[in-house]
């Protein structure tokens, strides 16, 4: 399945860019995100607990950042359980609007396991993680420069 759209943040691009790929931040922001464990630069050991209702699935993967321009880059998420996977390829464009920052993303989703739930479910991930992401950077406090914000 397949996403794309943007997503307005009151601050200028570089910040933007380094509170994506920010591990607090993607913590904070990625529904489910227990915990990230450097790998590697730009690669992480994740755990997830995803759940809809009742229902809680735990994943283990790995999310990465390959592709770096100054514009933005590419993350992939690789995730398995006991009872199926799920994988996210998605673009990030970052791009000045207006005194913040356009983010542009296409993602493509795959899961094995819930079929009839993918649609609004890879909605519902993508919501979050936008509003989510746009929450931390309130909090933060780092509207208006990157100084603070982790990034390579």
């Amino acid at each position: 399945m397949r996403l794309a759209g943007t997503f307005r943040y009151d601050a200028p691009p570089e910040t933007a860019y380094a509170l994506f790929t920010d591990p607090d931040a993607l913590t904070n922001a990625m529904i489910g995100l227990r915990s990230l464990q450097e790998l590697e630069p730009d690669r992480w050991a994740a755990e997830m607990k995803v759940g809809l209702g009742n229902f809680a699935v735990r994943y283990r993967g790995t999310i990465s950042v390959t592709e770096r321009t100054p514009e933005g880059y590419r993350l992939l998420i690789a995730a398995e359980t006991d009872g199926g996977s799920a994988e996210a390829d998605v673009r990030l464009r970052f791009v000045p609007q207006d005194g913040g920052t356009r983010v542009e993303y296409d993602a493509k989703f795959a899961f094995a396991g819930a079929q009839r739930l993918i649609p609004a479910l890879a909605r519902g991930l993508v919501d979050f993680f936008m509003h989510g992401m746009k929450d931390y950077l309130e909090k933060s406090g780092r509207r208006r420069g990157p100084g603070g914000l982790a990034g390579r």
